[in-house]
């Protein structure tokens, strides 16, 4: 009984803290209006079989490179496709990449953060190993990754996701240096829980809130460096819709038609912004004292 009780009891208290965040998140109108841009930029990614007026490889040289008007309202590309339909296709690509490269990162920057702060044998070695690969440019090492992997959608966010690895490492590591010397770790060593019940229990739940919103604004790096290897021809081949490969296309008729360059350059523009402000709405939602 007293079990389920106390159960309960953390129960409402992660409840009310939950309800708490999203008070303070609500504060922040930029914030929320990047989470509604960013909602509809999924929806758009989901849904886009239903949305898109066209295909997207959809060709048709009558109509090729034709202005906004009524029924392309993004006009038409060199190949008479309907830029607004691959605009519309390539925010599943650009969307995915941004949460599984992010995804890769979270994984292999959270296992080899929590190594390096809870094990201090492992420290040095884990964390030169990070400064080494941090010292390279992330754009030029996610280039060197897909030059080596090949060109594909798998490869790229694998590239992506990699060449942001330390950046989480290194803030799981912070987050876990200063939480595993709390009295409550301390309690569950002396109660002789094992290392991994301590981490994964103990450890690991108290070092999420940067981690978020880490997350949250590496997703907008990760949407840039995937739009920018496309663009040099590094990402997403074509016909495939990516807005990097949708900006690299419309480059040659920049002075004549620059719709095909300012549409992708615009939704990327939208989507990255979205994730920067809701990333700065989360971090100080979950840490106030960093608003003051």
């Amino acid at each position: 009984m007293s079990g389920e009780k106390e159960h309960m009891t953390e129960g409402a208290r992660s409840k009310r803290q939950r309800f708490v965040i999203w008070h303070r998140f609500k504060k922040n109108k930029q914030a929320v209006v990047g989470l509604v841009v960013l909602c509809i930029f999924i929806l758009i990614a989901v849904f886009a079989d239903r949305i898109a007026p066209y295909w997207y490889d959809d060709q048709n040289p009558s109509r090729a490179l034709m202005h906004p008007s009524g029924e392309f309202i993004f006009g038409t590309d060199n190949l008479g496709r309907d830029v607004l339909s691959r605009l519309i296709y390539g925010s599943r690509y650009s969307l995915m990449i941004g949460f599984f490269a992010v995804g890769i990162s979270v994984v292999f920057g959270t296992i080899l953060g929590v190594i390096a702060g809870y094990y201090q044998k492992l420290d040095n070695i884990i964390m030169r190993t990070m400064d080494l690969f941090m010292a390279i440019p992330q754009i030029l090492l996610a280039i060197c990754i897909v030059t080596a992997l090949g060109s594909g959608l798998f490869n790229l966010m694998l590239a992506v996701g990699l060449s942001s690895t330390p950046q989480f490492a290194r803030v799981v590591r912070a987050s876990v240096l200063s939480t595993k010397e709390q009295e409550f770790v301390e309690a569950a060593r002396a109660i002789g829980a094992n290392d991994a019940r301590i981490i994964i229990s103990h450890i690991l739940p108290n070092s999420l809130a940067p981690l978020i919103v880490q997350a949250t604004l590496a997703m907008a790096r990760a949407i840039i460096s995937a739009s920018a290897l496309s663009f040099l021809g590094f990402g997403i081949q074509p016909p495939e819709p990516e807005w990097g490969a949708l900006l690299a296309a419309g480059r040659r008729f920049i002075r004549t038609h620059s719709y095909l360059t300012v549409v992708p350059g615009l939704a990327i523009m939208a989507v990255v912004y979205s994730l920067n402000v809701v990333g700065d709405g989360l971090r100080d939602a979950l840490d106030p004292r960093l608003k003051r």
